[in-house]
């Protein structure tokens, strides 16, 4: 129970930080929605974009290889959890 509170908590604040960087409501967004075509204006330049802010938001770095796989809001947040916790795991 205390990791899906936790997995909410990032999503929310995933979504946060992009409707700060995209200056709209995207309350409208799941897991589900593919980033590039739920988001107005989306282009893959704004993408990159999104991704070097959300590294500064969450102080993860976006690995380019991993870049061509963010399609969906569920491979964000994955991503950045992964890379969240992983350091935590080698400690």
């Amino acid at each position: 129970m205390q990791d899906d509170k936790q997995d909410l908590e990032l999503f929310d604040e995933l979504v946060a930080h992009i409707g700060e960087f995209v200056e709209q409501d995207v309350s409208h967004l799941t897991p589900q929605s593919h980033v590039s075509n739920s988001i107005e204006g989306m282009s893959s330049l704004k993408m990159i974009e999104l991704l070097l802010y959300l590294e500064d938001c969450f102080g993860v770095d976006f690995e380019e290889s991993a870049m061509d796989r963010m399609e969906t809001m569920q491979d964000l947040e994955d991503y950045i959890r992964h890379t969240l916790v992983a350091p935590r795991q080698q400690a």
